[in-house]
């Protein structure tokens, strides 16, 4: 790692932070969801759990972490999942 100069050392450091702060966001959104998919077998606190993780996802997309396409796609599939468990509970 050959950073000769001090913008190029300065924006190495920037993008480690940057790397660490996307890195824990994303893990926070795959906990709140599987807490979400969870809550839906308990039927606990699911309307919150699901709204904790579409709001999680939504911030991650206005911050950058996510791209827009990805955090409707990750939503999109959370509400399948969620779906799914309520149908199989049902029948």
């Amino acid at each position: 790692m050959a950073l000769r100069h001090k913008s190029a050392q300065k924006r190495h450091r920037q993008s480690l932070k940057r790397r660490m702060l996307n890195r824990s966001r994303k893990s926070t959104i795959k906990t709140f969801t599987k807490q979400a998919v969870a809550a839906a077998t308990t039927g606990e606190n699911l309307a919150a759990a699901q709204s904790k993780a579409e709001s999680l996802i939504d911030k991650a997309a206005k911050g950058s972490t996510l791209h827009k396409n990805a955090a409707a796609r990750k939503k999109s599939r959370l509400a399948k999942a969620i779906n799914r468990v309520k149908a199989a509970q049902q029948s």
